[in-house]
């Protein structure tokens, strides 16, 4: 009983530590080391992608928006125009984030533009996005792979409990953050290489 508590709250779900553990594995072996190989002199737009944009997109998005920068998100599998998830909603206020005009947009609405940089937060939306944008002037990463301690899979966190929401809501922030970082770079030099790996 304490041991599925624990992955509830570390991993949302026996079934996402099942995914946690196969995408990690992969990732050791460089599996998804293109994903983490972008030009950011090319980045002209932070686009956060995930399965209902209602609350790791969403969050993405706020996040990046509070630093000025241009930037939206969109849902692989979703309908447009609904709200986002009120959990997330309020996870973003008590971090000065507002998601409370957010408003959910399908990949079908989605218009890609030159510079875009697609941010997953799963390896299969990555694969998605590949499939999808291939002719695009886009490029994909994953969210996970920019933070310190990379955690490729970031579950979605709908239906989860609180621990785990929480978790996964700070993970997107970070990995948010440290994209900024590196695309702030850009900002300052556009003449130096900025292809990071």
């Amino acid at each position: 009983m304490l041991v599925f508590r624990a992955i509830k709250n570390q991993y949302g779900s026996k079934q996402g530590l099942m995914w946690h553990c196969i995408f990690f594995a992969l990732h050791q072996v460089g599996f998804y080391n293109r994903f983490k190989k972008i030009d950011f002199s090319r980045v002209a737009r932070l686009v956060f992608v995930c399965q209902g944009n209602i609350c790791r997109s969403p969050l993405g998005e706020a996040v990046a928006r509070s630093s000025g920068v241009r930037t939206c998100s969109f849902g692989l599998n979703t309908r447009s125009h609904d709200p986002a998830d009120p959990r997330a909603v309020a996870w973003g206020a008590t971090r000065g984030y507002d998601l409370h005009s957010h408003l959910t947009t399908s990949i079908e609405d989605y218009v890609p533009e030159q510079g875009d940089l697609l941010i997953g937060m799963e390896p299969k939306h990555a694969k998605q996005l590949l499939l999808h944008f291939s002719d695009a002037p886009v490029q994909i990463t994953i969210a996970g792979l920019w933070l310190d301690t990379r955690r490729v899979y970031l579950h979605d966190p709908y239906n989860t409990n609180s621990l785990y929401f929480d978790l996964c809501e700070k993970k997107v922030e970070l990995a948010t953050l440290a994209i900024l970082k590196k695309y702030s770079k850009k900002v300052i030099s556009n003449s130096r290489d900025n292809v990071y790996e």
